[in-house]
């Protein structure tokens, strides 16, 4: 089900339209107030291999990926989006999966809470957040 701790098919909003639907990825939902979701942006492009790791970015190897029915994949905690829960953002919200791919298990959701929340106490700049 749609909700905090899945990572879920969405048209998160692109830079240059950030108002609108924008290509499809699976985001991560740090959390619902229906009929909103805030979810992450999340990337499989592999982070480049000697560059320093910022605070609100999460790298999910093979193995952890895997276990969340991925491809390894980056979590992007510092650019977010707030999103009417309905097929227009959710494309796949009226099957009986909603979307989700997959739901994190509770450790994992109190971590990306975590580093969010410390992203926002520390460097609440750069967040960026869109949606309509």
């Amino acid at each position: 089900m749609l909700g905090e701790g899945a990572f879920v098919k969405a048209l998160f909003p692109t830079n240059e339209h950030p108002r609108r639907p924008g290509l499809l990825h699976i985001c991560y939902c740090l959390a619902v107030a229906r009929p909103v979701a805030l979810v992450a942006y999340t990337s499989s492009r592999p982070w480049p291999a000697g560059t320093p790791i910022p605070l609100g970015v999460r790298i999910f190897g093979k193995v952890e990926a895997a276990s969340l029915n991925q491809l390894p994949f980056v979590l992007y905690l510092n650019r977010l989006a707030r999103l009417p829960m309905t097929p227009k953002w959710f494309p796949d919200i009226t099957l009986p999966s909603q979307g989700v791919v997959a739901t994190a298990p509770e450790g994992l959701r109190n971590q990306l809470l975590e580093a969010v929340s410390e992203l926002v106490r520390r460097q609440r700049e750069l967040v960026q957040q869109t949606g309509p």
